[in-house]
């Protein structure tokens, strides 16, 4: 032991040991320490220095170390009783502050060996502070003072802070110290009750409560612990309804959130809470104890005195209180802890009417939003009570749900959608216009994000406030929602069918509910009687797009019953509900997609009874939609005994239904079901199978028919279905029953089924046109079938399966075919109805043969090898032909001519009968349509039928170009009375002069001169008008060609079809743009003959100078007419009239000096060389102007002027502007006669080379692509009164490449290309070679072939590989 010195003592004699050494050099006695500051007479401001000083010596963590494990306990009861014993603040923080850095001061820094026992210690040390308060705390001598806040507040710190072992193990008296807390919380002291609370929380947090470890058998103490609970809540709750300041109200929101929250389990787990918050106290109304003030306090029910505790924190301007009082509320109103009873009164204490103007004030700041949302749903479960807040909160509920989706995966949205939904619900009416709009804005928002990922229980509850949106009667009459609700219900059907999670059924069923939601309100008329079309089609294209591929994806997946029932009842609830056009175009889509197949499958999948009247029902339904009303009654009445196997369907054909009248019912959905497979390719059995059950059902129920009381529609099926079956045989071996068949068609024959009225497959149809023995039943059938399409010539009024009726392309397509009866029968129709009071007959037939030609162009194949001639002609000659008749005749003949090939035209002699009489046949009186026309050629009295005849003859005439018709078309063009139609129909419109274009449209010559004008063109290129003209030119030297250059004065008499050359001029000049396109038809064609005769005969050109003249002028006048079809044959007849070899002196010296030429030449160059003008001039509008060109320089005296029009920088500046892409077969014949002329230099020659290469390399490649052709589609006409449509068809004709010539243009254009290099090679003493392999072509002289250096000039390469070839002496090249 150390001996005592005076030296090693403090001024008050304690020893050395008892003091501790400072960093500064000093010390601190700590015995003189704990007397200073226990002892409340001392002087604060010497504790004061005393306590800073100990505080400065714990930043020596050796010295704050030492203190506490060897000096603690000289500290503890110092420090405890200075707390209690100073009523001074500042001193009391200094206090608590030392008490804290004495226990928790620098645990976490030092981890090293010594770690855990300083931790140990600071724990020990801080327990022994625990015990110490908590003692004085619950002595039953404890005095409550303002000094006991400092105390309170300390021991609140070291429950806080402490670690280690629980702290009830150095809290010896629990029930004392929460008696003394509970008295605290009585006194007025607002700060010492926010201490207590604090201290309270603490200590339920950390289970140091009298409830822990309670016996349960202990009644007395259980009431006694129960009753302590009560008067803790409620004093609690009485704190913080007094209490105004935001701070006191922060402490205990803060603190009583926890606080209740730890207690609430500790009651719960114990039993003490079932009478914590009662209704009410039997004989105190709450109104009453209200009004009384304080007097009553203690006996108002403890639910009532929270409602009013907490209004004042809910208006506080904190954040921070809204929210803790927010979620105090979430806590006491949860299920496990608030009854409905107690949530009324929450209500009816207008607690919700505070969290929505808390709710509409928040800014949308997302604590205050969730904590709000989460109450509210929580209140949302008194229904009845909360109806009326909803309402008041409506519009705030709407802003809080636009903010809360756009954020994805928001704890609170669905929240926001039950409220709204609940809303909607209860208040149907709530909604403005403009709120109706939004909601359903921010619904379809929510669904489309939904396909990318969102909660289930969004996704639910978003289709169900669509719902209730839809059913609500603010939503009527919006256009703008439209569009939203087929994007919502769309995305919808998508998202449940592919959510990542939640149970894919329930998601189907409320994406369904919005689809037949959206439906219904489709459905719905406005104040105009209209419904929404758009949407109901938009329902039913989601239908087909989405729900159907899913049913076909997972019929061999896992798929749930329910799923699909519900699918199948929407489609059925579309069906009955749907507007008539657009289910039955739905009806249609899903029959053609197979449902009835797929229908079957999940009947075999789900053998349900519920399953089954499902499909048979909605099938039932379906038949009616597409077939017609009433046409699925058979499954009707016969679902509930109808087999869920289709084969077992099949096997019920087999049985006598006579024995069971039932069994009859499912014969007939039987037959029903096979016959609506069958029209959409839907297969059911094996063909074979089901043609034997048919012939079963045939032999044995045939009685049933014969007897009469079979239905026509059930014949129709059944006659259906074995046609099709039948007629689909592929092995011609396959064994039938002949007896079956003669059965059925005996049926057919004696009942006189109409088969245009009900749905038929083309194959069924086919079969029956094939039976030769039921050709009278189908004669009749065919006769209906014209008198029903005469109303509507396209189609029938189809009332069954859309495409599959009986209707005109099926005939048609029958007719093309040409392995049936159905042409042979119209053709003899139109025999066996000649007579009286048959004409209506004859013309529907005559129309639907028109009709057949204007769908299949082929089919007049078909009706010429009947002998349609034949049958044509008798109309013709019949005494009954009225002018309609004769007007439907002459149309579909028209069309039978247009339309047919020359190869089946040869039945010369009727033919020629239908125009003339011939002696072939005697017994014909009447030359018919030629004498049918005379009459109106000389009164010039013309009409629709005239016309049509004009146009017939026309077509005659092209077809005698192939040899056939020869002897009609002579005697057509010697029908005298015509050549003078066509010379007074010319003559007087030329006399109208420059007001023949205004004329055009006068009947009597504006419409019969474009026909008159097309005869005269067909007569020029028919075979027999040049046999007539060289007969007659042989017996009579009166017809010559040359003749149409004279003037008509000086003409012969006129015995063919002809038109003075001077007179098409004249039409030229003054017609319109069609009749100068057919005069110059017409005019290149005779000048060709001229030509052709001249070079034959070697004859002079007979025409007077000036004739020659004005012909000319009119010619030069058109080069550049904006019709690229009149200037290009101006062009020709000019170049024809310039390579007369045969010209005079004087018709040279006219052309040479022809001012017109010079001008035609010098525009036509300077377009050329002008890079702006040239791109679009060399779009086929030069080549009128360089036929003329070309024509002018192959002249044997060229004009002098030409040589300054086509100067070295005109040409080159046409070959610079020149490429392969425009570069035309006129343009390379140009050249050719330019070099010739030796216009040309060597760069003209080798940039027209480099040209000539890459144009023929970009022909041969595009004659590798397929050729276009033309189709005769749009091209028929309905009447004889189109006169327009009749003249295109023949303009069409006339400019078709029959009249053409036989090259095409390509093929010109290489022709035009050797033949310049021929010419090139021949003029210029060079050798050609040419590279067979990529048809290109290399030049170079003779003499200059071994140094090349011609090849250089000109731009070539010479190749040591390429084959030679001397083209200058071969015999062609």
């Amino acid at each position: 032991m150390e001996q005592f010195s005076p030296a090693s003592a403090c001024s008050k004699g304690h020893r050395r040991s008892l003091a501790v050494e400072t960093a500064a050099g000093g010390s601190i006695c700590l015995s003189c320490f704990a007397a200073l500051v226990s002892d409340s007479r001392s002087p604060t401001h010497h504790v004061s220095y005393a306590l800073s000083q100990l505080n400065l010596a714990f930043d020596d963590p050796d010295l704050l170390l030492e203190l506490r494990e060897r000096h603690a306990y000289l500290l503890v009861a110092p420090l405890i009783a200075a707390l209690s014993a100073f009523d001074d603040e500042p001193l009391a923080r200094q206090v608590m502050d030392v008490i804290s850095d004495l226990c928790f001061r620098g645990e976490i820094r030092r981890l090293g060996l010594g770690g855990v026992s300083e931790q140990f210690t600071a724990s020990s040390l801080s327990g022994d502070f625990i015990a110490r308060i908590a003692d004085r705390l619950a002595s039953g001598a404890l005095a409550w003072s303002r000094r006991h806040i400092y105390l309170l507040h300390c021991f609140g710190v070291l429950l806080n802070s402490h670690q280690g072992s629980s702290p009830a193990a150095h809290i010896r008296e629990q029930d004392a110290l929460f008696s003394n807390l509970l008295v605290g919380l009585q006194l007025p002291s607002e700060e010492l009750r926010g201490e207590v609370l604090f201290v309270i929380y603490k200590l339920c947090q950390l289970n140091v409560t009298p409830w822990e470890n309670v016996d349960d058998d202990d009644n007395d103490c259980v009431e006694s612990l129960d009753a302590m609970a009560g008067s803790l809540w409620r004093l609690a709750l009485e704190i913080l309804l007094k209490t105004q300041h935001d701070e006191v109200r922060i402490n205990c929101l803060a603190r009583w959130l926890l606080t209740f929250t730890a207690l609430l389990l500790v009651l719960v787990g114990k039993g003490l809470f079932q009478n914590l918050f009662v209704d009410n106290i039997p004989g105190i109304d709450i109104k009453e104890t209200k009004a009384n003030g304080d007097g009553l306090m203690q006996q108002c029910p403890l639910i009532t005195l929270f409602s009013d505790a907490i209004k004042g924190s809910l208006l506080s301007s904190d954040e921070g209180i809204q929210i803790s009082t927010l979620d105090l509320i979430f806590h006491m109103i949860s299920p496990e802890n608030c009854s409905i009873n107690e949530l009324r009164v929450l209500v009816e204490e207008n607690i919700p009417d505070y969290i929505f103007e808390i709710l509409r004030l928040s800014g949308n700041k997302d604590p205050v939003v969730i904590s709000c949302l989460q109450l509210l749903a929580l209140f949302s479960t008194s229904e009845e009570v909360f109806k009326q807040k909803l309402v008041v909160g409506f519009s705030t509920l709407l802003s809080v749900l636009h903010y809360t989706s756009q954020i994805p995966l928001h704890p609170v949205q669905p929240h926001a959608l039950t409220l709204v939904c609940n809303c909607i619900s209860n208040s149907p009416g709530i909604m403005s216009i403009s709120q109706v709009t939004e909601v359903a804005l921010i619904l379809t928002c929510i669904l489309r994000r939904c396909m990318n990922g969102e909660l289930p229980e969004t996704f639910i509850l978003a289709c169900s406030t669509f719902v209730e949106i839809l059913k609500s009667p603010s939503a009527y009459g919006i256009k703008k929602i439209g569009d939203m609700i087929k994007e919502a219900s769309r995305c919808a059907v998508l998202s449940s069918l592919s959510f990542p999670q939640g149970n894919p059924a329930v998601l189907l069923m409320h994406s369904l509910a919005l689809l037949k939601e959206a439906h219904a309100y489709s459905r719905r008329e406005d104040g105009s009687g209209n419904s929404d079309e758009e949407l109901e089609e938009n329902i039913m294209v989601t239908c087909q797009n989405y729900l159907l591929p899913w049913l076909e994806k997972f019929i061999n997946e896992e798929v749930e019953e329910d799923a699909v029932q519900e699918i199948v009842q929407t489609f059925h609830l579309i069906l009955l509900s749907g507007s008539e056009a657009q289910t039955q175009t739905f009806a249609n889509n899903l029959i053609s997609s197979n449902l009835l197949t797929l229908c079957f499958a999940y009947l075999g999948l789900f053998p349900t009874d519920q399953m089954r009247s499902s499909v048979y029902l909605i099938l039932g339904s379906l038949i009616d939609r597409a077939f017609g009303p009433s046409f699925g009654q058979p499954l009707r009445d016969a679902f509930f005994y109808l087999p869920v196997d289709p084969l077992d369907l099949i096997f019920l054909l087999g049985q006598k239904s006579s024995i069971d009248p039932q069994l009859a019912l499912c014969q007939r959905a039987s037959l029903l079901l096979l016959y609506v497979s069958s029209l959409s390719g839907e297969r059911f059995a094996d063909d074979t199978q089901v043609l034997a059950s048919l012939e079963q059902y045939i032999l044995v129920n045939s009685n049933y028919f014969f007897c009469g009381t079979g239905d026509s529609l059930m014949l129709a099926q059944l006659v259906h279905l074995y046609g099709l079956y039948k007629g689909s045989q592929r092995d011609e071996k396959m064994s039938y029953s002949p007896e079956a068949e003669k059965t059925l068609l005996n049926l057919l024959a004696r009942d006189d089924l109409e088969l245009f009225s009900f749905g038929i497959h083309p194959m069924a149809l086919k079969w029956l046109f094939q039976q030769e023995r039921i050709m009278t039943y189908l004669s009749n059938q065919m006769l209906k079938f014209c008198r029903l399409s005469r109303a509507n010539e396209s189609q029938l009024i189809v009332y069954s399966y859309g495409s599959q009726t009986m209707n005109m392309q099926l005939i048609s397509e029958l007719v093309v075919s040409g392995d049936n009866y159905v042409a042979q029968l119209l053709v003899s129709l139109l025999r066996e109805l000649q007579g009286e009071g048959g004409e209506d007959d004859m013309i529907c037939v005559l129309n639907t043969m028109t009709e057949i030609l204007k769908k299949f162009s082929d089919a007049s194949i078909q009706l010429c090898m009947h002998s349609f001639s034949g049958a044509i002609r008798s109309i013709y000659y019949s005494p009954y032909c009225s002018p309609q008749l004769f007007s439907s005749c002459s149309l579909l003949v028209f069309h039978v001519l247009y339309t047919t090939s020359h190869n089946v035209l040869s039945q010369e002699g009727e033919w020629l009968a239908v125009t003339v009489k011939v002696p072939k046949f005697p017994d014909i009186s009447l030359e018919y349509l030629l004498e049918y026309v005379n009459p109106k050629l000389a009164s010039q009295l013309w009409g629709q039928e005239e016309l049509l005849v004009i146009s017939i003859f026309c077509l005659i005439l092209h077809h005698s170009r192939n040899h056939v018709l020869e002897e009609t078309s002579k005697a057509i063009l010697l029908n005298g009375a015509l050549a003078s139609a066509v010379e007074n129909i010319v003559q007087t419109s030329i006399a109208k002069g420059p007001a023949l274009v205004d004329h055009d449209e006068e009947m009597e010559t504006g419409e019969c001169l474009p026909f008159f004008l097309l005869l005269y063109f067909f007569s020029l290129n028919s075979p027999a008008n040049n046999f007539l003209f060289s007969f007659y030119a042989t017996i009579q030297d009166c017809l010559d060609w040359q003749d149409l250059l004279q003037s008509s004065n000086t003409a012969p008499p006129i015995l063919l079809i002809s038109i003075k050359c001077h007179d098409l001029c004249r039409l030229m000049h003054f017609g319109s743009s069609l009749i100068k396109s057919l005069s110059s038809h017409c005019l290149v064609d005779m000048l060709s003959r001229i030509s052709d005769q001249r070079e034959r005969n070697q004859e002079e050109l007979r025409c007077p100078m000036r004739y020659l003249q004005s012909m000319i002028a009119v010619m030069e006048s058109l080069i550049f007419y904006e019709e690229k079809v009149v200037a290009t044959n101006c062009g020709i007849c000019l170049s024809k009239i310039l390579s007369c070899k045969s010209l005079g002196l004087g018709e040279k010296m006219v052309i040479r000096n022809c001012k017109w030429f010079r001008m035609i030449m010098e525009e036509f160059t300077m377009t050329l060389t002008a890079p702006s003008m040239a791109s679009k001039y060399f779009k086929n509008l030069h080549k009128p102007a360089s036929r003329i060109a070309t024509a002018l320089l192959r002249l044997d005296q060229t004009p002098e002027w030409m040589r300054s029009v086509f100067d070295i920088s005109c040409i080159s500046g046409v070959v610079n502007n020149l490429c392969a892409q425009n570069l035309s077969a006129e343009m390379v014949n140009l050249f050719r006669a330019l070099l010739s002329r030796k216009y040309l230099n060597e760069d003209h020659i080798g940039c027209l080379n480099q040209i000539f290469q890459v144009c023929r390399k970009q022909v041969y490649k595009d004659s590798s692509k397929g050729k276009a052709h033309d189709s005769l589609a749009n091209k028929f006409i309905s009447s004889s009164a189109d006169f327009g449509k009749i003249c295109n068809l023949l303009v069409h004709l006339m400019v078709s490449p029959v009249y053409r010539e036989k090259e095409t243009d390509q093929e010109r254009l290489l022709r035009e290309i050797d033949m310049f290099y021929r010419e090139l090679s021949i003029e210029t003493n060079l050798i050609l070679f040419k590279i067979p392999t990529f048809n290109l072509f290399v030049i170079t002289s003779r003499e200059q072939i071994r140094d090349g250096g011609a090849l250089k000039r000109l731009g070539f390469r010479r190749s040591g590989n390429e084959k030679k070839q001397d083209l200058a002496g071969s015999e062609g090249l």
